[in-house]
C-alpha cells in the first residue's frame, strides 16, 4: 500500500491551473519539520510537493496560503528531471486524497491583534 501522511507549513500560495483537457489542478510546496541535530541546531526542512485535482483543487486553492499548517495524505511518488544546468533534480510528490487545515491561519504581517 502506497499511502503517506505529512504535516507541515505551506511554502507559497497555491495557484489553480487547468490541464490541456480542462481538469482543475493545484500544487503547493510543503515544508516538513526535520528536527534538530546533535548540537541543537535546527535542520533544514524536508520539502515535498502536494497536488490536488478537480473539485478539491477548485475549492481549496484560494485557502492554501503561505505559512498555513496543513496535513495531507495520499499516494507518493518521486519525479526526476535534469535542470537547465544539466544537474539531476528530484522531488517527492504526494497526490492528496485527504487534506486538513491544522490550527488557525497565520495573521498577515501588517495585521494587528484584536484588542
Amino acid at each position: 500500500m502506497n499511502v503517506a501522511t505529512f504535516a507541515g507549513r505551506i511554502g507559497k500560495d497555491a495557484r489553480l491551473e487547468r490541464t490541456q483537457g480542462g481538469k482543475a489542478v493545484t500544487s503547493f510546496s510543503l515544508a516538513i519539520d526535520n528536527g534538530r541535530d546533535g548540537d541543537g541546531k535546527k535542520r533544514d526542512p524536508i520539502w515535498i510537493r502536494a497536488v490536488l485535482w478537480e473539485k478539491r483543487a477548485e475549492a481549496l486553492a484560494p485557502h492554501i496560503t503561505k505559512g498555513r499548517m496543513v496535513a495531507v495524505s495520499g499516494p507518493v511518488h518521486v519525479e526526476a528531471w535534469i535542470s537547465h544546468d544539466n544537474s539531476p533534480q528530484a522531488a517527492i510528490v504526494v497526490t492528496v486524497h485527504e487534506f486538513t487545515f491544522c490550527g488557525s491561519p497565520q495573521p498577515a504581517a501588517d495585521s494587528k491583534p484584536a484588542a
